[in-house]
């Protein structure tokens, strides 16, 4: 009986002693989050800064606007926080937000001064991508692996395989002469896609992907693209969960999205072709691609500056896969939205057309870059296609490692994570006036502006292959501007054009099918 009694009374303390700890712990959770709160809105080194309070308090702020209920709309909530607040704000407990175009350099600034990514940014992207340099979040490490590979996109570079870009762009336009004659209707932004793919692969990989000889040219791929960058802002609120799923099987994570097992698949296929050009060095086998260049595999391999272990095949995969993927979309974004306007405003494509055949009297002559470069409104066409399509609209984060930026009274710390939007930048009215009008003739009246247009970012880690896309914008319109006549359809510009969500890339409404064309016949000589 006694043994019962006191049975009871231990179990009755250990009760009261669970119950206790419960209450404890949530005590000195609230706690915790609290204090984290009060210090991160008014004691931390950004409280100094303007913005909303709750932006400053928590990532939530964040997630309301980018993924609930309001869907990758962040962007223009801080364009309007700008608007409200002044060109800088803190947009987030670690971040701050500055929208002036003269101070651009100063964030993404060159030379010697060194400045990492932000980490995170770092878990929004697929594993496949870890080991690319876009991925790198040390300054020196993105340093190391840019300059394996930036000889292999110079400007020099890219003109000794003009052949390439002029044979997939002339491509382009006989499978759109098919379509034409057959009375197709034709998806703008899937053919571009594939004309720019077909480009970047056999430029970089030796092979091209033929999305030119398929029926929907680039779209399998470029839904993929699609799918991949809206995952973006999920993975950077919940990176474990984004990881846990990553990391399931592929056989799992395939069955749950087929696009991902072909993915997988395509990455699989370049650790193969990585691994078989290891072999064929090491045995000294020399192989060239159709077009007589080596790829870019072969210069990691050889570069002298690329430590042992990055030249392992899943690690060069990951620099392979961005390759494909910005190399694509972009470019197709630009060349689609721009080929809208020229047609939708007769007096623009009227005007190329006729400074084409300057250079292009027959549909036969040959033309150089240097050629087309040198004319001015296709120039201007095209600075006017990268300002208004957006290819990436994300804000990109700096963290200045080794010295504090001052920007007018604000002092921001060094290790603070600061960015500019490129979006906001390039519609400023304050530099472009009327910004969402499509006019050219802006980058002929006032030259200078052209300092200002930020499309291909700034700094050391800008875009690696703008001088290819440049190219493939010149050599594409020219062709399709000199031999085909071309007519908007069942398109609406705020749906179907318009950047309207930002997906770390610019997209317009998540429902579009895109802009749709269709071919009338050749322009006569």
């Amino acid at each position: 009986m006694a043994f019962n009694k006191a049975a009871e009374e231990l179990f009755r303390v250990q009760n009261w002693g669970a119950r206790d700890a419960f209450v404890a712990i949530l005590s000195a959770w609230c706690t915790y989050w609290v204090t984290v709160g009060i210090y991160r809105v008014y004691f931390s080194p950004l409280a100094k800064f303007p913005g909303p309070k709750l932006a400053a308090l928590t990532f939530w702020y964040e997630f309301y606007y980018e993924i609930y209920p309001h869907s990758y709309q962040y962007l223009w909530k801080i364009k309007a926080l700008h608007e409200q607040y002044g060109p800088i704000i803190r947009i987030s407990p670690y971040h701050i937000h500055v929208n002036d175009v003269n101070f651009f350099d100063k964030i993404y600034a060159a030379g010697n001064h060194k400045r990492n990514r932000d980490p995170w940014f770092s878990h929004s992207s697929p594993k496949s991508w870890a080991g690319a340099m876009l991925e790198a979040i040390d300054h020196d490490l993105h340093k190391m692996r840019r300059s394996a590979v930036s000889n292999f996109f110079s400007k020099r570079s890219v003109q000794a395989l003009e052949p390439l870009v002029i044979d997939k762009a002339k491509r382009l336009v006989e499978r759109l002469k098919e379509d034409g004659a057959n009375g197709r209707v034709v998806n703008c932004n899937n053919a571009m896609a594939g004309m720019t793919m077909d480009v970047i692969s056999a430029y970089c990989f030796g092979e091209s992907m033929n999305a030119l000889s398929k029926s929907e040219y680039g779209k399998q791929w470029l839904d993929i693209l699609h799918q991949g960058v809206q995952i973006r802002p999920i993975a950077r609120q919940f990176p474990t969960i984004m990881n846990f799923l990553l990391d399931l099987p592929p056989k799992t994570v395939a069955k749950m999205n087929p696009a991902v097992a072909m993915m997988n698949s395509f990455n699989e296929s370049l650790i193969n072709k990585i691994s078989k050009i290891k072999e064929n060095l090491d045995a000294g086998v020399e192989e060239k691609s159709e077009y007589g260049h080596r790829t870019i595999f072969h210069e990691m391999f050889e570069s002298t500056v690329l430590r042992e272990e990055e030249k392992l095949p899943f690690r060069m995969m990951g620099d392979a896969s961005v390759f494909l993927g910005a190399g694509t979309e972009t470019t197709a974004r630009t060349l689609s939205v721009t080929i809208y306007y020229l047609l939708t405003q007769k007096r623009c494509g009227d005007k190329l057309r006729a400074e084409l055949r300057t250079v292009l009297p027959s549909k036969d002559t040959k033309v150089t870059l240097p050629q087309l470069e040198a004319l001015p409104y296709l120039t201007a066409t095209i600075n006017e296609g990268l300002r208004v399509a957006h290819g990436v609209t994300s804000r990109h984060f700096r963290i200045a490692t080794e010295e504090d930026l001052q920007y007018q009274q604000y002092t921001i710390p060094r290790g603070t994570p600061v960015a500019e939007s490129l979006y906001l930048l390039n519609t400023d009215e304050k530099t472009w006036p009327e910004p969402f009008k499509f006019r050219p003739e802006r980058f002929i009246e006032t030259p200078e502006v052209r300092k200002r247009l930020v499309s291909f970012g700034g700094g050391s880690r800008n875009c690696l292959g703008m001088n290819l896309a440049v190219s493939e914008l010149y050599f594409a319109l020219a062709y399709l501007f000199r031999e085909l006549e071309m007519e908007v359809v069942d398109t609406i510009e705020e749906k179907d054009v318009m950047t309207s969500h930002d997906c770390f890339i610019g997209m317009s409404d998540l429902g579009s099918e895109g802009i749709k064309i269709k071919i009338l016949g050749e322009v006569k000589d």
